[in-house]
């Protein structure tokens, strides 16, 4: 299979008041930094590695240089043998860039744009920590349209302090009328650490954060619900680089934080700019055992509507969980075919519990 590669621009404008993903504001290292990942990748020269997606996320990238990102895609294409569809998609905030960026990023490859709403309330965004409000996530946008990108993914966020089914069904509605490609929408998870966690607002319980979720599935009805936070518009291909994380296709990381799945192992950068600058890129790789990959394959085929191929199951799974699987089924929860086992949307909500209950153990 094709790879893909993933590039962690850590750089914000300020970091969210929820993000857990490495990233700070500061950029008076991204010249040592760029130059540090370019270094990273020539450990790949002459392997002939084919890739056919890119990723580069964050933090922002839309505040990094953009001359720094075109030269970043240029060394990739240099060392990697790149498809001729190749998917590169970059990650974008409103008020991070303008006409001259995006033209950069347009003469670099860059073919598809993800750009983070998370809500149209302009109380929420502010209590998020968002840079923006909804009318200048509306003005970024157009300007995406305006300069030519047709694949653009909003992401969104359900579950916020002191949100209703209202506040929800004003984003949702915003974002039907925008008619993206691709729709993202997260439940809303904080670590008791994070600043939001201890602002002291109200949160939704489990049943008001499900009902929010059963407004995101009934609202995004035209979508293909192909994953369960990923909605692509019918006809659409899905996200190509997340694919590969849920179906084990190899990905290679490059940058601070940055993991990578290569040739069955899995390994992972230090999560420090000054640690990555200074050369610590020496992976140590984590071996992954026969019974690891199953319940890999398990775990992340079910996250798809496409499930997991029964083939692939030994037959004790089947003898160790039948019971449990005809009960998931009876319940809604879980769909059996000749050829798969697949989740319900309904079955998508609780997949942590369902998949964590299996016994995934190798006689």
């Amino acid at each position: 299979m094709k790879a893909g590669l993933y590039f962690h621009i850590p750089f914000c404008v300020r970091k969210c008041a929820y993000c857990d993903f490495y990233s700070v504001s500061d950029t008076t290292s991204q010249k040592a930094y760029f130059e540090a990942m370019h270094r990273e990748m020539e450990a790949y020269r002459g392997k002939q590695i084919p890739v056919d997606s890119v990723f580069i996320g964050g933090g922002t990238p839309s505040v990094a240089d953009e001359t720094e990102i075109a030269k970043l895609l240029k060394k990739a294409r240099d060392i990697f043998d790149f498809a001729s569809d190749t998917e590169i998609t970059i990650e974008l905030n409103p008020k991070t860039f303008d006409e001259k960026k995006l033209l950069v990023y347009r003469d670099a490859g860059v073919n598809r744009v993800s750009m983070g709403l998370q809500s149209a309330n302009n109380d929420e965004l502010k209590k998020l920590g968002r840079i923006h409000t909804a009318a200048e996530f509306l003005a970024s946008y157009q300007l995406l349209r305006k300069m030519g990108f047709t694949n653009i993914n909003a992401d969104m966020m359900y579950g916020l302090p002191d949100s209703s089914i209202e506040t929800l069904e004003k984003t949702l509605t915003f974002l039907k009328q925008l008619d993206c490609e691709h729709i993202s929408a997260y439940a809303l998870t904080l670590d008791e650490n994070s600043p939001l966690y201890q602002q002291g607002y109200i949160f939704p319980d489990d049943d008001g954060v499900y009902e929010q979720y059963q407004l995101v599935c009934e609202m995004l009805s035209q979508y293909r619900h192909y994953e369960i936070s990923n909605f692509t518009k019918d006809g659409k291909e899905p996200c190509r680089h997340n694919f590969k994380y849920w179906t084990r296709a190899p990905y290679i990381g490059f940058g601070a934080a940055a993991h990578s799945f290569f040739e069955e192992q899995r390994f992972f950068n230090p999560a420090s700019i000054t640690e990555y600058v200074g050369g610590a890129y020496a992976r140590t790789p984590q071996i992954i055992s026969g019974q690891d990959a199953l319940f890999e394959e398990i775990m992340l085929s079910l996250r798809t509507d496409l499930g997991i191929k029964i083939e692939k199951l030994p037959d004790s799974f089947w003898t160790k969980n039948q019971k449990m699987i005809e009960s998931y089924r009876q319940n809604g929860l879980l769909m059996i075919d000749k050829e798969s086992i697949r989740l319900t949307e309904q079955g998508f909500f609780v997949s942590n519990a369902i998949i964590s209950s299996f016994q995934t153990e190798i006689d």
